[in-house]
Order: C-alpha cells, then sequence, then structure tokens
C-alpha cells in the first residue's frame, strides 16, 4: 500500500510540475499545466490507435499513418523538454504547431477524416496554453487552424478535390458552406477570447487583493506565524528564553492633545510611529501594537537570536535622536513638542496569537511588566534599562549606573541610562553611527 501511495504523490507530482513552477502566477500556472495536458494526451492517443489503425485501416496508409506518428511524438517530446527548462510559451507554440501539423496531415490523407474537426479544438487551446503576455502569439495560433479548417472544407466540399487516399463523399456549393464556417470560426476566436479575457481579469484583481490582505497580514504578525496561521488556523505560543522588550511613551500627551485638532494630532502621532516602523525591518524588530501615544516593540521573537537587546538599543538611540530633532524644529516655529520616555527590560517571554476573528501577536510574561516599570520611572529624552539589559549591552554602549529605583508593584529593580555608543565602537563624525569595530564585536554575539 506504502508504495502504491508513493507511485501515486509521484504522479501527482509530475503532473503539477511543482519544480519548475515555482514563482508562477495562477494565470501561467495554468497556461502551463494546460501545455503539459495537452502534450501528455497528445502523445497517448495516437499511441494508442496504433494497433486499431493496423487492423481498421486500409494496408496502403499504414505506413503514411505510422510515420506522422513518429512525426508527431518527437516534436511533442522536445516541447516537453522546452517546458522543463521553463521556455513555456515556446513550448505551447511548438506543441501546438505539431498537432496541427499532424491534423493537416491527417486531413490531407483521407477527406472524410473527422480531423479537421481538431483544427477547432487547438484554435481554443492557444488561448488556454499561451500566457497572456503574449497577445499576438495567441491569436496567430488560433488563428491558423481556423484557416486550415476552412480551407480543407472548401477543397473537399466545394471543389470536391481528392485526399491522398480517397475523394469526399459529399459535396455543397460555397455559398451554403462557407458563410456559416467563416461565423463559427470567428464565434469560437471571440467567445474563448472574452471567456480568458474574463478569467485574466479577474485573477489579476484576484492577486491584487491577494498581496493587499498578505501585507496588511504582514503588518499585524510575523511572516512565520502568519504562514502557521494559514496553514494551520491556529498559532501554537512558544517560550523564548530571552528576548527584549521596549515601550515608549510620550511626555505630557494628553496636554499637548488638547490644543491639536483631531487630524493635526493624528498626523504628528502617525509621523512618529511610522519612523518607528521603519527601524523595525533595518534592526531585525518586531512591532507589537500601539496603545494611545504608546509604542512596544520586541526583539529575538519570533525568531531567537543573540542580538536582541542590542538591537533594540540601537533602535531606541534612533528614536530618541528623531525625536530630539522634532523637539529643535518645533521650539524654532514656537509650536508645542513631545518628549519621549523609553525603557527597556530583557528576559523570558511567551509569545503567541490571541483571538479568533481579530488576531493580534502578542507577548506575555513578567519581563513584559518590568520594561513597562523601566519606561514608567524613566526620564523625558532619556533611553532607561534594566539590569538584566545592562548585562547584555555593557559591551557596546556607555550607561550611567542609577541604583535601585523603585517600581511599582515590582519592588527596587537596578536601572541605567543609555548614554550612546561606546566612543571606540563610533563612527568619527557621527556618534549614533557604529563603526566597523562595532560590527565584528556584534557578529561575534
Amino acid at each position: 500500500m506504502r508504495k502504491i501511495n508513493t507511485i501515486y504523490d509521484t504522479i501527482q507530482k509530475w503532473f503539477r510540475l511543482e519544480k519548475i513552477t515555482n514563482g508562477l502566477t495562477r494565470s501561467e500556472l495554468r497556461s502551463v499545466r494546460t501545455t503539459l495536458y495537452v502534450q501528455f494526451s497528445m502523445f497517448l492517443m495516437p499511441t494508442l490507435l496504433l494497433v486499431p489503425v493496423y487492423y481498421n485501416e486500409p494496408p496502403e496508409t499504414h505506413f503514411y499513418s505510422y510515420i506522422h506518428y513518429i512525426i508527431l511524438v518527437i516534436p511533442l517530446i522536445f516541447a516537453f523538454f522546452l517546458l522543463k527548462l521553463r521556455y513555456f510559451n515556446f513550448s505551447a507554440v511548438f506543441t501546438l504547431v505539431a498537432i496541427n501539423y499532424h491534423l493537416g496531415a491527417l486531413t490531407l490523407a483521407q477527406a472524410d477524416d473527422p480531423a479537421p474537426l481538431g483544427f477547432l479544438i487547438t484554435s481554443i487551446l492557444s488561448f488556454l496554453m499561451i500566457s497572456k503576455n503574449f497577445k499576438v502569439s495567441r491569436f496567430l495560433m488560433s488563428i491558423l487552424p481556423l484557416g486550415l479548417f476552412i480551407s480543407s472544407q472548401y477543397h473537399y466540399r466545394v471543389l470536391g478535390g481528392n485526399a491522398l487516399f480517397g475523394p469526399p463523399k459529399w459535396i455543397v456549393s460555397a455559398e451554403y458552406l462557407i458563410p456559416p464556417l467563416i461565423l463559427l470560426c470567428f464565434l469560437i476566436v471571440l467567445v474563448v477570447y472574452q471567456f480568458v479575457k474574463a478569467v485574466d481579469i479577474a485573477e489579476t484583481k484576484l492577486m491584487e487583493e491577494h498581496e493587499k490582505s498578505e501585507k496588511l497580514l504582514l503588518n499585524i504578525m510575523p511572516q512565520e506565524i502568519a504562514e502557521e496561521l494559514k496553514q494551520k488556523g491556529a498559532s501554537t505560543p512558544r517560550q523564548f528564553n530571552s528576548a527584549t522588550i521596549c515601550f515608549t511613551d510620550f511626555e505630557g500627551f494628553t496636554s499637548i492633545a488638547e490644543t491639536m485638532s483631531p487630524k493635526e494630532l493624528v498626523a504628528e502621532l502617525d509621523r512618529c510611529f511610522s519612523y518607528f516602523d521603519s527601524l523595525m525591518d533595518h534592526y531585525n524588530l518586531e512591532k507589537l501594537k500601539t496603545i494611545g501615544d504608546s509604542y512596544m516593540f520586541v526583539g529575538g521573537i519570533p525568531t531567537e537570536n543573540k542580538t536582541h537587546a542590542v538591537d533594540c538599543v540601537l533602535a531606541a538611540i534612533e528614536i530618541q535622536a528623531f525625536m530630539n530633532q522634532m523637539k529643535d524644529i518645533k521650539k524654532s516655529q514656537n509650536l508645542p513638542y513631545w518628549e519621549l520616555r523609553l525603557g527597556i527590560h530583557s528576559g523570558e517571554v511567551i509569545a503567541g496569537v490571541i483571538g479568533e476573528k481579530k488576531f493580534a501577536y502578542d507577548v506575555w510574561s513578567d519581563t513584559v511588566n518590568i520594561a513597562s516599570r523601566c519606561e514608567s520611572s524613566g526620564s523625558t529624552g532619556k533611553i532607561n534599562i534594566s539590569g538584566d539589559t545592562f548585562e547584555l549591552i555593557k559591551d557596546f554602549f556607555d550607561c550611567d549606573y542609577r541604583g535601585y529605583i523603585e517600581a511599582k508593584n515590582k519592588g527596587k529593580i537596578k536601572m541605567y541610562f543609555v548614554n550612546g555608543l561606546l566612543e571606540k565602537l563610533q563612527e568619527k563624525d557621527n556618534p549614533n553611527t557604529p563603526n566597523s569595530q562595532f560590527k565584528e564585536r556584534y557578529a561575534l554575539l
């Protein structure tokens, strides 16, 4: 049973072309798979008919049939290898040319063979096998078989022309047969084109909406958590032995906010938080949430690393530098300005997704509470860190020891103010920018 399942899985993977279709859109994937199915069908059907041809067709036709079978199969095999080499549209065109040639050979052999009806099918297949980006090729490979179909019908049914192995059995006048055939061909192209066009438009819109929803989902939670949710419908909470939590809070936010219109208030917050967001990817950090004027981010999750404390402090330095710059600009314009308190603590956390409808990626543990106390126990314009975080970043940053500071409901906590990078780890012209020596030391963590 296991061997049968293995064979079935192998066949299924072969038909899905998983190895060569990575990165394709739905529309492109559909075209490639249709090409494969047509190649397989057109190889299988004539092969199965080899024996019936021998017993059912006149002996004088056997050599002709087998020769053209070979002429069909060889190009189909070549087209299949083009498909494996990712020349998808070239493979589709080559396949259609081979099939139309084979149908043409059958049409020339027998005047009453149903082969010309195959031209109607191949004219439709061009829209399904060739990518929508190759419109000219689509129409050419659709018009070609329709032209061959009308020509064969005119030659045999109107002119009464002979085939290689016999004349036609019935003949009608041109004005009776040709106009309906032309109209039929026109309708086939028009209807199929409109159908495929509608599918392409729908798929394009679907992809755009999918990209929007993916982007929105990744703004809410980390990529690996989002993937887990999509695949399993749930995310398993994980424990991290060491992570760094950072809280920010604007000093005097309420009093200043009262002097601003709602639009101005939201615009100001958006300007600050958007800059904070830009630092998250740069320092491999994860934004968790904003609560009013408070911004919370974390380092070391969902992928564990040993640099999380240093990354958080680097981001914090840039955040305070940004707020100081905003303060100078506002001061020069005699406008009210916000100042920021920033608290950081490192320790053990549990991270996961809560909720069933409005998902939220969050962290829990006493580490979060202590980080919040570090923020509220800090000073405006400064970065206040706990002793645990200091032990992780002391080789990189210059810090002032504050002593044991009383924290609400947590007793006394050892705290430090971060002044900036150690002097020997700074760029000469920019004290907030790490130099090469910093990067060498950082790489050893």
